[in-house]
């Protein structure tokens, strides 16, 4: 196991967030960690309690499913994501 560091965008307030994770973890409890980390930095619910929130590789130029880890769908170090 290793962290890598990823960039996350997030359209809905044009902005971009710099994040370590471990590349073995999967893709869904990432997702929960760094939308909270979002919403306390902001100080509020950039996401509006949106349930049906999907993370997108500008890499591999598509979604990455919930249950998949970051090591195994190839998302290292300086990849880039989009959550809408």
């Amino acid at each position: 196991m290793s962290k890598i560091s990823i960039e996350v965008r997030i359209p809905g307030n044009a902005k971009s967030y710099e994040f370590q994770v471990d590349d073995r973890m999967k893709v869904g409890s990432a997702k929960k960690l760094i939308m909270s980390a979002i919403t306390e930095f902001e100080g509020y619910d950039i996401f509006n309690g949106t349930k049906d929130i999907a993370v997108c590789s500008v890499e591999l130029e598509g979604l990455i499913e919930d249950g998949e880890s970051f090591y195994k769908v190839g998302i290292g170090n300086g990849s880039q994501l989009v959550i809408v």
